[in-house]
C-alpha cells in the first residue's frame, strides 16, 4: 500500500475534525433538547402538584343525627325515697349506674317523671300521692342524664298547684333541653318547648289522659282530651320543628294491651305529622309500631316503655327498657327515624318472704337497676321465681317485630 502524501493526509485530518465537531454539536444540541424537555415534564407535575394542593378537597355534606333514648315511669315510691337515703341527702342517680354504659353516647334522653319533685315544704312522700325531694329532679340530670322531662302524668296535681308549680321552677333551674306537660298559667300551656341538638330542631309536646287532682286549674296540666290544645301544640310544633315528639301518658294500668283509645290518640297525631310518639303511663310494657303518613313520613310509636325506676310488686311492673333510635336530617331537610331498639332492664329489690306477707314495704333493701342480660343473680335473690331468657322471650313477645330487642 501506498503511504499517503503530507497534502492529502492534511485534507484527511482536516474532514475527520469537521466530522468530530459536528457530532459533538448534535450530541449536545440532544442532550440540552431531552434535559429541557425532561425539565418542562417536571415542572408541569409540580404545577400539577401544586394547584392539588392548594385547592380545597372535595368535603361530603355533613348529615346530622341525633342518637336518642327514652326510659319509661320514674316513680319515688317510698322504698325508692329510702333506699336513696345519703346522710342528709338522697342520691337516686346511684340506680342508673348499671344501665348508663348502655346510652352514655345518646345526646338526647327522654324520661317521664311520674310525680312531683318539690322538696320537703310540700311532705316527701311516696304511694298514692308522690312528692319526692327536688334532688330526684336533679339526679334524673346528673344521674340518668335525662334532657327531655315529661311531666304530663296523673300525679302532677297530688299536692296542689303550688307543689306543681314549684317543680316546675326546680326544673327551670336546671335548664332541661326541653320540658312539657305540666304548666304555670295558659300563656304557658300553649307555649311549644324547642330544643337543639347536632343541628336538629326538636318540638315536644306532652299530654296525659287525666289528673288525679281535680281541683288544680284546667291548664296545669295538659290533658290530651282537649282536642284544640292537641292540635294548636302539635301544628306549632310542626311548622317550626325538624322533628316533633310527642309524649302520651294514656293507656290501661297493668294492662300490656294497646287500648282503642291509644290507637285512635296515636292515628291522629300522626295524621299531624308527628314523628315519635312516646308512651308511658300503663306501668308495663306494651307494642311498638310503625304508622305510615299521607305526608310520606312515618311515626315511631312507643305504645307503653313500662317503669324504669319503682318498687311496684308485679314482675311486669319491674321490667322496663331503653328505647333509642336514630333522627337524621337529610340533605333535603327530611327527617327520618331509623334503628328502633330496646334493650330490656330490671327493677330490682330484695326482701324476706315473711317480710312480704306482712307488707313490710319499707323493709325491701338495695334497689337498683340492672341491664335484664345482666340480672341473673340479683333475680336469684328475688322473690320473682323467673329467670333472665323467660323475661326477654317476654319482652320480645309484648313489643313486637318492629324492633330490635337486644
Amino acid at each position: 500500500m501506498k503511504a499517503l502524501k503530507p497534502k492529502n493526509h492534511r485534507i484527511l485530518t482536516l474532514v475527520i475534525a469537521v466530522v468530530l465537531v459536528i457530532a459533538a454539536g448534535v450530541g449536545i444540541w440532544w442532550y440540552v433538547n431531552i434535559n429541557n424537555q425532561s425539565k418542562s415534564v417536571e415542572d408541569t407535575n409540580k404545577s400539577a402538584e401544586s394547584k392539588k394542593e392548594t385547592e380545597p378537597a372535595e368535603t361530603k355534606p355533613i348529615i346530622p343525627v341525633i342518637h336518642m333514648a327514652a326510659m319509661g315511669d320514674m316513680l319515688a315510691h317510698d322504698t325508692i325515697i329510702a333506699n336513696a337515703k345519703v346522710g342528709d341527702s338522697y342520691d337516686f342517680g346511684k340506680f342508673f349506674a348499671n344501665i348508663l354504659p348502655i346510652y352514655k353516647n345518646d345526646k338526647v334522653v327522654f324520661c317521664n317523671q311520674e310525680g312531683l319533685s318539690s322538696g320537703e315544704q310540700y311532705g316527701i312522700s311516696g304511694y298514692p300521692s308522690f312528692n319526692a325531694p327536688t334532688k330526684l329532679a336533679a339526679d334524673l340530670q346528673s344521674g340518668a342524664k335525662c334532657n327531655i322531662i315529661n311531666l304530663a302524668n296523673n300525679h302532677m296535681g297530688d299536692k296542689g298547684v303550688a307543689a306543681t308549680n314549684a317543680t316546675l321552677d326546680v326544673w327551670a333551674a336546671l335548664k332541661p333541653l326541653a320540658i312539657s306537660g305540666a304548666n304555670k298559667s295558659f300563656a304557658d300551656q300553649n307555649k311549644v318547648s324547642f330544643g337543639e341538638m347536632n343541628g336538629i330542631k326538636i318540638g315536644f309536646v306532652a299530654f296525659a289522659d287525666f289528673n288525679n287532682n281535680n281541683s288544680t286549674p284546667g291548664y296545669s296540666v295538659n290533658n290530651y282530651h282537649d282536642e284544640t290544645l292537641v292540635h294548636n301544640l302539635v301544628t306549632a310544633a310542626r311548622a317550626s320543628a325538624d322533628v316533633v315528639i310527642v309524649s302520651m301518658h294514656w293507656g290501661v294500668e297493668d294492662s300490656t294491651v294497646v287500648s282503642a283509645n291509644q290507637l285512635s290518640e296515636a292515628t291522629l297525631l300522626s295524621s299531624l305529622g308527628v314523628d315519635v310518639i312516646i308512651g308511658t303511663g300503663p306501668h308495663v310494657l306494651q307494642k311498638a309500631e310503625i304508622i305510615n303518613r299521607a305526608d310520606s313520613g312515618k311515626t315511631l310509636v312507643w305504645y307503653s316503655l313500662g317503669n324504669m325506676l319503682s318498687s311496684q310488686l308485679n314482675l311486669k311492673e319491674l321490667i322496663g327498657g331503653i328505647a333509642r333510635f336514630d333522627i337524621t336530617k337529610t340533605a333535603d331537610k327530611k327527617v327520618t327515624i331509623t334503628n328502633p331498639t330496646f334493650t330490656p332492664t330490671y327493677m330490682h329489690y330484695e326482701w324476706t318472704a315473711s317480710e312480704a306477707a306482712n307488707g313490710n314495704l319499707l323493709a325491701r333493701k338495695n334497689a337498683m337497676i340492672y341491664p335484664l342480660a345482666d340480672a341473673a343473680v340479683p333475680l336469684s335473690k328475688s322473690l320473682l321465681n323467673t329467670t333472665v331468657a323467660d323475661q326477654k322471650q317476654y319482652i320480645i313477645d309484648t313489643l313486637g317485630p318492629k324492633v330490635t330487642v337486644k
